[in-house]
């Protein structure tokens, strides 16, 4: 039955990628009308998320922009399709690099790279752009999800047409040390929810204590990876605009926590520049210091 239902959610995904990107942003209105205003899809948690990490902003100005987040968000659900679709040209029309010769420069210096993004922009359409910036070997590291039609799915539309290696995020260490020889560019979501440990990394974050993963700088730090910042926004739809921010070149020079805080702040900073364009329907903030996590 599994077989089944993934090859009958693909066959879906394939009939709307070749949609032209006006009638997708038709049923992308539509189904901002559904969700935000029907189903009322986690209205809860991104009002109260937004209400802590703005405590400065009016009520105006907190819905304005919650209603832009859900717009947003539709539509990156009916670009998704496109991933089948799109090839490296359609990617590069829709995404513009201010400073694309930092990745040259990096790789000139012949660097392996970590680029850290949040779930801002549509971080899935850059990752199909990773072996686009330099000659590296291309990965992007995912986390399973528990269901396993959309896994496959996810899948299937993230190395369509790109070679780009997909790695489980518990095997990344493993994985990079076998590629030690060869220079690699990998995309790390770093900013979702670790377990809430004193071992996480916690810092201020949007006003609120906040824990983060530290893989990012432990394996930066272990195999050598320069850390690169990737401010990607939206321009319009299906319009978006990265820029680079280095973080460090030299990771084993940089003292305990610099990685990690360095891209927290950056992260801050994007969300404050841009605050419909993150991520606010997960429940980030769910875990506090010094709790007992139940196993």
């Amino acid at each position: 039955m599994k077989k089944i239902g993934f090859h009958i959610v693909k066959l879906w995904a394939g009939f709307l990628s070749v949609h032209p990107f006006w009638l997708l942003y038709l049923k992308s209105d539509c189904y901002f009308f559904l969700v935000y205003h029907v189903a009322r899809y986690r209205r809860k948690v991104v009002r109260d998320n937004l209400l802590r990490s703005f405590p400065e902003k009016d009520m105006k100005t907190i819905k304005a922009i919650e209603r832009q987040y859900y717009r947003n968000l539709c539509d990156l659900f009916v670009e998704a399709p496109k991933m089948m679709r799109m090839g490296a040209n359609g990617y590069r029309k829709r995404i513009t690099f201010t400073n694309p010769e930092l990745a040259t420069q990096l790789y000139e210096q012949r660097k392996n790279v970590f680029y850290a993004i949040p779930h801002s922009g549509n971080w899935e359409w850059f990752g199909k752009l990773i072996p686009e910036l330099s000659p590296n070997k291309g990965l992007a590291v995912y986390k399973r999800v528990k269901n396993e039609v959309f896994e496959r799915l996810m899948l299937a539309m993230r190395t369509h047409d790109c070679a780009l290696e997909m790695v489980e995020s518990n095997l990344v260490l493993k994985r990079l040390t076998q590629l030690r020889s060869q220079p690699c560019s990998v995309l790390m979501m770093a900013d979702q929810t670790p377990h809430g440990l004193d071992s996480d990394y916690w810092t201020e974050f949007l006003h609120q204590d906040t824990c983060w993963f530290r893989g990012l700088e432990r394996i930066a730090k272990t195999l050598d990876y320069a850390v690169v910042f990737v401010d990607m926004k939206r321009q319009g739809r299906g319009r978006y605009v990265v820029t680079f921010r280095l973080i460090t070149d030299s990771p084993k020079e940089t003292t305990k926590d610099e990685i990690m805080e360095s891209y927290v702040r950056c992260v801050e900073q994007f969300i404050n520049a841009n605050p419909d364009n993150w991520l606010w329907s997960h429940r980030r903030w769910k875990h506090q210091r010094n709790q007992e996590v139940k196993q």
